[in-house]
């Protein structure tokens, strides 16, 4: 019997080779032909319903939703999962509303969220019985229009800018150290203070309109629980003073956002002053238990009452990131001597398909899929193959490779279909489910037809002369 080592729920090292749930990971790239993502169904419930678990057995006030965000993976087969495991949606624009409705998300469970909301959104999310959340001053008067128009009564929320000048600890996002709170203060979300205070006044005045809540969301700017008090304190406090300020009025739900972690965490890790951090991020219970703590505490010490009181997150790496893996096949290798020692891994993938190398700084878990108990012997650049350097992982530790190899990068089922592009002219990956030993496409590789279908070339540029 084959040694079996198991990396977390979803993956597992047989015999020398990966295995994304029964699946052998060298044998999907071989089948389907590489790059593309394969998705674990099981480890996305598992996920789903880790979430669901720990924050409501931790906020006995009222319901829990579970938003997670369509943003981080908007394949219409993940979201049916989750539909089917009772978490909701936060989306941003006509795309990602339109994603979640056909993905099966229950109105009430989807929260319209963003900038820049015009009509036909704001339309569309009215008829459906979505929450909207308001950015600017500005959709107030749309959602009431749109309210009037469709004879529905649209229930909204403020996203509001909370002061975080306590929150001194460093950003994850730069490389100079720079405070969460002065990331957040240049951040562009939400209504200023000084705007919501009189666009509530007004929204309580229309019977059109159901004010039910606020939302705050600074995003993922650490790994460390630590940063949760003062956010919610702040949150809080000014929660406090829109009551003050709106003769009593108080929230039915409140929306905290998302910024929760994969357990490997490669956020950052690309960064020189962040390399020696931690690999593991908290388990999501410890999140739990200090944000629902957190929030009693201070919502009890503004004198607010609890009872019946709706809870929602908005996690998206959380839920969909390490039930993602990429893989990829090794084409060539290269070395040098002189003017200093370096090697090259060259891929048929790309850091465009997986950008978050770029903007996150993320530093992928690489494992050579079909050599995954091998001793690292060399030390190289995993590359892409687009014009540009194409660092995938600078530096990877590895076993001797050769042309044919596949490659595994670990916890990319978040952001990165969403975010890749089609530089070179390249067509973007598909995405296969698994779930046990079966694997299938939920999403086709693009081919360059796809590319330029876009493309309109007026015939006099192409008339002969």
């Amino acid at each position: 019997m084959a040694v079996q080592t198991l990396l977390d729920e979803c993956l597992s090292i047989r015999g020398g080779r990966l295995f994304i749930e029964e699946c052998d990971a060298d044998e999907l790239a071989r089948r389907f032909g590489t790059p593309f993502t394969v998705m674990s169904e099981d480890q996305l419930r598992r996920n789903a319903r880790r979430y669901r678990r720990e924050f409501e057995a931790r906020w006995p006030a009222g319901p829990v939703v579970v938003l997670a965000s369509i943003k981080a993976n908007f394949a219409l087969a993940t979201r049916w999962i989750l539909s089917q495991e009772g978490l909701g949606c936060d989306t941003f624009g006509a795309g990602e509303l339109h994603a979640a409705l056909e993905g099966g998300v229950a109105p009430d469970r989807i929260s319209v969220n963003g900038a820049i909301k015009d009509q036909p959104l704001i339309e569309a999310a009215v008829r459906a019985g979505a929450r909207i959340t308001l950015d600017s001053t500005a959709e107030l008067a749309l959602v009431r229009e749109a309210a009037r128009r469709l004879g529905h009564r649209a229930t909204i929320r403020f996203r509001i800018r909370p002061d975080f000048s306590t929150l001194t600890e460093p950003t994850d996002w730069y490389e100079e150290p720079t405070p969460i709170a002065e990331a957040t203060r240049l951040y562009k979300a939400g209504i200023p203070t000084e705007d919501v205070i009189e666009l509530g006044r007004r929204a309580l005045q229309m019977p059109e309109i159901d004010l039910a809540g606020v939302h705050a969301h600074i995003g993922r700017h650490t790994n460390r629980t630590e940063q949760w008090p003062p956010i919610i304190a702040a949150y809080g406090g000014l929660l406090a003073g829109l009551r003050d300020a709106w003769n009593g009025w108080t929230p039915r739900e409140l929306n905290l956002g998302g910024g929760y972690p994969v357990p490997r965490d490669p956020f950052g890790r690309g960064l020189a002053r962040l390399q020696g951090r931690p690999r593991t991020a908290p388990d999501v219970s410890e999140y739990a238990g200090v944000v629902t703590a957190s929030l009693m505490s201070t919502l009890q010490q503004h004198g607010f009452s609890l009872r019946g009181l709706r809870l929602e997150i908005e996690p998206g790496r959380g839920v969909y990131g390490d039930a993602g893996v990429h893989l990829a096949t090794v084409r060539n290798l290269k070395a040098v001597d002189s003017p200093a020692p370096h090697r090259w891994v060259e891929t048929d993938t790309s850091d465009m398909f997986l950008p978050d190398v770029v903007w996150e700084h993320n530093r992928w878990t690489a494992i050579v899929a079909n050599k995954a108990d091998r001793p690292s012997s060399i030390v190289a650049d995993i590359v892409g193959l687009t014009c540009q350097p194409d660092r995938i992982v600078p530096l990877a530790s590895l076993p001797e490779v050769q042309p044919g190899d596949s490659i595994a990068f670990l916890d990319t089922g978040a952001y990165q279909d969403g975010l890749a592009c089609n530089f070179n002219a390249l067509p973007r990956p598909g995405m296969v489910l698994v779930t046990g030993d079966r694997a299938e496409w939920i999403k086709r590789p693009e081919t360059v037809a796809d590319i330029f279908r876009r493309d309109v070339v007026p015939l006099r540029l192409t008339a002969r002369q």
